[in-house]
């Protein structure tokens, strides 16, 4: 067992210690005499004997045997040599790209910090450090902090580290998020009637099934019965991949508008691949459809376009204004939780605040009716 030797040096108390690192050029673990500050001088810590309890506990994991030469790795290197490629491997190419795009905006400010130093301090320094270089939105400085959390945890779960330390830190105020637009069924209709196709067909789908841009994509005629289209795969990127959570992998109910849309669509076309497909017969890139085709005879009709996934909480929202129920809605987005349903893709429309406040005006003159026939 080893007891490192401490020393003061200026205002600092520092601990001289061995331990084993791993040789980036070799991959074998190699014994290497390291110093860390482990105090700073104060009245409480004066002599060597009162920051001793201090470096017996840094030490005590390496004592027990406990720790792994890649908890003395950087960050940096732990993410980008280890985490990243595991995520590679393990998760869909959208996901790995939206991990990729947070860490750069984490990585300046890293600072060399040693997986097995990091503190939720640590976490708070880069998420305000974040937040300081430029304005962003409260959704982009909480994706971080998952982003940093899902690092640690994976690193627990190899042994890395004992502790996941951005699990209690503090997300910094950002901007709000900007409002997200919903299709409402006068707009989907103007649509359907000054698309050419495959756009109209397209758009119809996705307005009525509420699939995901990459899962109308990656759909094949083999998914289509007449009733129910199956989804069991997302288009993105050129990448073909499995859907994005297993509760997204489900059957959708296809209306007769729907079902004939696609069978006149299935006799335009040859083949018994991908529903939309271009020349080569691989998926149609809808982005190109939209800046082609949709944007274009948009603006000639005065119209804005919002995105495809826009179309995803139009039927949600538009299903919600005909009272269907929450869990059915959820169903048919195919979410695994019916919160997020709720919170993120059913709107509130102005006319539907309107409406509620009528309601209770009128319910208030009824019961005030009531009240003056018991009391003539």
């Amino acid at each position: 067992m080893q007891r490192g030797h401490i020393k003061r040096v200026g205002n600092c108390w520092m601990l001289r210690y061995n331990e084993k690192v791993v040789d980036p050029t070799t991959g074998k673990a190699e014994w290497k005499s390291t110093a860390r500050k482990i105090a700073t001088y104060s009245r409480q810590y004066q002599t060597e004997a009162s920051v001793r309890p201090l470096a017996d506990e840094f030490l005590a994991p390496t004592n027990a045997h406990t720790t792994r030469p890649e908890s003395r790795d950087t960050v940096q290197d732990f993410i980008e040599k280890i985490y990243l490629p595991h995520c590679s491997a393990a998760l869909r190419p959208s996901t790995c790209k939206g991990y990729g795009d947070l860490y750069k905006l984490v990585r300046p400010y890293l600072n060399g910090i040693r997986l097995r130093d990091f503190r939720t301090s640590d976490a708070d320094r880069i998420l305000q450090a974040v937040a300081d270089s430029k304005p962003r939105a409260h959704t982009t400085l909480r994706n971080i902090k998952n982003l940093l959390s899902s690092v640690f945890r994976f690193a627990k779960r190899t042994d890395a580290v004992n502790e996941n330390p951005v699990r209690d830190s503090a997300i910094p105020r950002g901007k709000p998020a900007g409002e997200t637009h919903a299709y409402t069924l006068d707009e989907i209709q103007e649509m359907l009637r000054i698309l050419d196709e495959p756009a109209r067909t397209a758009v119809l789908v996705a307005a009525l099934t509420g699939l995901r841009h990459s899962e109308i994509r990656g759909l094949r005629w083999t998914d289509f019965n007449g009733d129910e289209l199956l989804v069991q795969r997302g288009v993105w990127n050129g990448h073909v991949s499995e859907t994005k959570t297993l509760t997204s992998r489900a059957t959708v109910p296809v209306l007769p508008i729907v079902k004939q849309a696609l069978e006149e669509h299935k006799a335009r076309n040859t083949g018994d691949g991908y529903v939309f497909h271009g020349a080569t017969g691989q998926p149609l890139v809808l982005a190109n459809v939209a800046r082609r085709e949709i944007i274009p005879a948009l603006e000639r009709a005065g119209l804005e376009w919002h995105g495809w996934h826009a179309f995803r909480r139009g039927l949600a929202t538009n299903l919600y204004q005909l009272g269907a129920p929450d869990k059915t809605i959820q169903a048919i987005l195919r979410h695994a939780q019916v919160s997020t349903t709720m919170a993120y893709y059913t709107k509130a429309r102005p006319e539907d605040s309107q409406q509620a406040m009528a309601k209770l005006a009128a319910a208030l003159l009824r019961k005030s009716g009531k009240r003056r026939e018991r009391t003539a």
